[in-house]
């Protein structure tokens, strides 16, 4: 006869195997034993310990994953400290080309620029090219956050590595991207165009060690970067525009669209010097036959800046990472200063324009009034990336 310690005892081995099966763990019948030779009654749950192995291996597995992550914490370390030196080195770099080469005019119509004229246009030079520089790198050494964080990086790490490259040909083979003129020294061009070359590749191994696989070959590279090129292109336009500057659940997206058009228009001025002869090549950066198709690779790293913008501000993640509100305020000073000297240039502080006495805007600015068109539409695209900006 069963006692009232046997039936309690039974009713909660009964208890605990009902409650297994709701959490959705339902122990097999032979795994059950019940042992009524001890008057405590013993009673073992063999798949409890089954559950403790499946612990210790989740615990081991979780372990060599934050060792691993560990591990390429330390690389991406390693990879932001190689980005901060190598993009001061370039800018350096650009600093010495651009004094070399608009420091004085090779041209005998325009030996006589003054001195004003000189650093009005090294400033040009200057005044977007090495903001846009400066927020594309330092958006590289924020961390990783979000996958969205991680996608730009992928993105301008490949931006830096075609600018880079373009720089470096433009410096090693100046005649052939300067209408003809070489003005360097070749150990200014040696040190010139291996800064930028190593700067390419630096961002190239930056962007082949975010992927995260090592077993990756040159052709699976290479038709990633040609699906996402392709991909970007068709992603210009904002996924749901809207017309209505008003509504309520697409804010993010009337920005998205400016930004969508701020990046159409900084491609198409970076394809236009490249293409173009002169006067047209030296739009929108006015730096001449000297340094107008170089200054390209600086539209191209904008060019990709605003799209990462774009497609921030699509997906709702704008103004909540560190990352993106780098690359707007440098893309927003960046444009800022480039307008201010243009105006400065067309109000006349260079021997006079449209407001001040003399001709000088119209002696030492020909390829510019020549081109009135493609100026005034450079004009609106920066204007446009300091208005999204805000």
């Amino acid at each position: 006869m069963m006692t009232s310690l046997h039936i309690f005892l039974l009713l909660a081995t009964l208890a605990c195997a009902a409650s297994s099966q709701v959490s959705g763990f339902v122990p097999h019948q032979k795994d059950i034993l019940i042992r009524h030779v001890l008057p405590c009654h013993h009673v073992t749950f063999r798949p409890i310990k089954q559950r403790r192995d499946s612990l210790h291996a989740n615990q081991e597995e979780f372990n060599e994953v934050s060792h691993a992550n560990d591990r390429r914490g330390v690389s991406t370390e390693t990879l932001m400290s190689a980005h901060r030196v190598m993009g001061i080195l370039s800018a350096a770099a650009w600093i010495l080309i651009s004094v070399t080469a608009l420091s004085y005019h090779p041209d005998p119509k325009f030996a006589d620029c003054t001195l004003r004229h000189n650093v009005l246009t090294m400033s040009q030079a200057f005044a977007f090219q090495l903001p846009a520089g400066y927020a594309t790198i330092s958006a590289l050494l924020s961390p990783d956050s979000t996958t969205n964080t991680s996608t730009i990086r992928r993105r301008l790490n490949l931006a830096v590595a075609v600018a880079s490259m373009w720089l470096a040909s433009s410096t090693a083979f100046a005649s052939k991207f300067a209408f003809g003129y070489d003005l360097y020294t070749w150990k200014l061009k040696a040190f010139a165009a291996g800064i930028h070359a190593t700067n390419g590749l630096l961002a190239l191994f930056a962007w082949r060690n975010s992927i995260g696989t090592n077993k990756m070959t040159i052709r699976s590279c290479a038709s990633r970067v040609i699906r996402g090129t392709i991909g970007s292109l068709w992603s210009i336009g904002p996924s749901r525009p809207c017309s209505d500057p008003d509504s309520s659940h697409l804010i993010s997206n009337n920005n998205a669209s400016i930004w969508g058009l701020c990046t159409a228009g900084l491609l198409w001025f970076t394809i236009l010097p490249i293409v173009s002869p002169y006067p047209l090549a030296t739009v929108p950066t006015i730096l001449g036959k000297r340094l107008s198709r170089p200054a390209s690779a600086f539209t191209f790293l904008s060019a990709v800046c605003a799209f990462c913008l774009k497609e921030s501000a699509e997906s709702g993640a704008e103004g909540d990472e560190n990352q993106i509100s780098r690359l707007r305020k440098g893309m927003m000073i960046g444009s800022t200063l480039h307008l201010l000297l243009l105006m400065l240039k067309l109000i006349g502080v260079d021997g006079g324009g449209l407001l001040l006495p003399g001709r000088g805007l119209w002696e030492v600015y020909p390829a510019m009034l020549a081109v009135p068109f493609a100026t005034a539409s450079s004009i609106i695209v920066h204007a446009l990336v300091c208005f999204a900006a805000l």
